[in-house]
Parts: structure tokens; C-alpha cells; sequence
């Protein structure tokens, strides 16, 4: 397919999606790069809204990547995995896999902004010419031989995943890396330490809202758990949802269509997710304090 693509005079660098993986073609030759993912994530997003933007921001959220050895040829998973728990985080290469488009503007609105708009490459946008995601999760073990168990993680369901690299604060971190510079990459010439180095705009993080679980709601979690056991789930105790759902709400997961809605009708907004496979209904108040009103299999 991609030969003749290239062939008929198609311009600019086409990316297709396949079941399996990505397919890029480049515009100066007929060299496609075929990605395969070497597994999916298993995660307790089911969809898009709620998924936390940014994995930091939900610390609490399990998920699982079981590395699949019929991805790997000739390479055995138990020996490519060797050392990797050594490290307490790791970086996953993964593909934005929903995206019911590809990137249509050359400045986006991040959440964050509120609608004013900045360049895409300036912000995270899932939207992206090659929809590649990089995100650095925590790594709390390995079982099975190939299953990596992660947390702190921002990926739906399914997507799949193409890379897994250690995460090395002393190369990863720009402070670290001016530190190490400042202590041995001198060699105790006079160095001024720049106190710049590291920058990013104000609204990156922005602040998070203020979460309330109504009393039913409480009750309603406490019966789930004990009376299912919920044995296939990652999250396995009312607590522990508790936790992961008042993260992903504190971070504000609305878009700004919805919110600026919202803003106009000057009035509470329901909104419905599912955190691993239980659906909570939840209300955003005027105050910009959210509610959790119900939760329900």
C-alpha cells in the first residue's frame, strides 16, 4: 500500500493506523517504519474522560503491561525484562490510539488555559502530526516473568504500548543533569550555576479542585467491594478507589468546551466516568468544587 502512496504523489509524511501498531511513510523515500507494540496496557480507564492528562496527577491508579514475547521474534521477554526492577519509574513510548482525527490546527486551547490558545508543540495535546505518547509511570514490580506492574499511569485501556526504558533521574532530571555537570563535568573550573536552567509556563500544572463524596456514594462503594470482591479488577478495596477517583476529579478532567458550557449556563454540569469498570456519577459544582453523587457496576 504504502509504495504506491508514495508513488502517486502524496506529499508530507502519512501516518496509518493498523490493529497492530503504526506505519509512518516519509515524504523523501519509499522506507516505511513499522512500529509494533511489544504489548497493550490493562489500566482502570475504560475511557477517555477522567483519564488523568498526565500520570503525576493520579499516583494512585494501578495498571498492568504484560510484554508480549510473540512481539519480540527471536528475543526472550524473561531476559529483555532482566534488571528493569532495579528502577522505581519507567518511560512508556505508546500510541494515542483514539484519536478520531489527526492534528488539524497549528495552536490548540489547553485545558489548562481555558481557551486561550498556544502552539501544539507548546503543550501536550494528544492531537499530534505522529501521535506518539511518552509517559513516565512508577514501577512497583514484575510478575509472571513479562507483567510489569505500574502506577501513577495516564493510558486508556488497550493502548498499546512500543517501548519501555528505565527512567535515570541523573539524565532524565534537568536539575540532576546540572548538578552532575556542576560536580564532574568540569573538572573544578569556575562554574556559575544558572539558576534559569530549568523553566516551564505557570499554567502547566494549574490547581486542583476540591472533591466531595456524597454520603451514598461512600455507601455505595463499601457495598461494591465487599459484596463482589471484585477479583479481576486491579483496584481491589473501597479505599483504594476512593483514592484513585478524587485524584483523577481533583485534575479537573473536563474539557473546555464542556467547562466554558458551563460557564455560560451559570449552573451545576453532570458528568459520568468509568474507573475500572464502576460508573460514577459526579457533579461539578458552580464553586468549582466537584461532587461524587453516585457509584454503581
Amino acid at each position: 500500500l504504502w509504495p504506491s502512496m508514495a508513488a502517486s504523489g502524496v506529499m508530507g509524511r502519512k501516518l496509518l493506523h493498523y490493529g497492530l501498531g503504526l506505519l509512518l511513510i516519509c515524504q523523501s523515500s519509499t522506507t516505511a517504519i513499522s512500529l509494533k507494540p511489544i504489548g497493550h496496557i490493562e489500566s482502570v480507564f475504560v475511557q477517555k474522560f477522567g483519564t488523568p492528562r498526565q500520570g503525576c496527577l493520579a499516583p494512585d491508579t494501578p495498571a498492568r503491561l504484560a510484554v508480549d514475547q510473540s512481539m519480540l521474534g527471536s528475543l526472550d521477554v524473561r531476559y529483555a525484562l532482566e534488571g528493569i526492577e532495579a528502577y522505581s519509574h519507567v518511560w512508556l513510548v505508546w500510541s494515542f490510539h483514539m484519536n478520531s482525527h489527526a492534528a488539524a490546527r497549528a495552536k490548540v486551547q489547553p485545558p489548562r488555559l481555558r481557551g486561550q490558545r498556544v502552539g501544539l508543540f507548546a503543550t501536550r495535546s494528544p492531537f499530534r502530526p505522529n501521535p506518539i505518547g511518552l509517559s513516565l509511570v512508577r514501577l512497583d514490580g514484575i510478575t509472571d516473568g513479562n507483567t510489569l506492574l505500574l502506577s501513577g499511569v495516564d493510558l486508556v485501556d488497550g493502548t498499546p504500548v512500543f517501548d519501555v526504558k528505565p527512567y535515570i533521574p541523573q539524565y532524565d532530571a534537568p536539575k540532576a543533569i546540572w548538578d552532575t555537570y556542576c560536580a564532574f563535568g568540569t573538572q573544578g573550573a569556575n562554574v556559575v550555576r544558572d539558576s534559569s536552567a530549568v523553566r516551564s509556563p505557570d499554567w502547566g500544572m494549574g490547581d486542583s479542585i476540591h472533591v466531595r463524596l456524597s454520603s451514598e456514594a461512600s455507601d455505595q462503594l463499601r457495598f461494591i467491594f465487599e459484596a463482589t470482591g471484585r477479583a479481576n479488577c486491579l483496584i481491589t478495596s473501597a479505599a483504594a478507589f476512593e483514592a484513585a477517583l478524587v485524584q483523577c476529579l481533583a485534575a479537573d478532567p473536563r474539557p473546555v468546551y464542556r467547562w466554558r458550557r458551563q460557564q455560560q449556563q451559570a449552573g451545576p454540569a453532570p458528568y459520568e466516568l468509568n474507573v475500572d469498570h464502576i460508573r460514577v456519577r459526579c457533579q461539578f459544582e458552580t464553586d468549582e468544587t466537584v461532587t461524587v453523587l453516585s457509584c454503581s457496576l
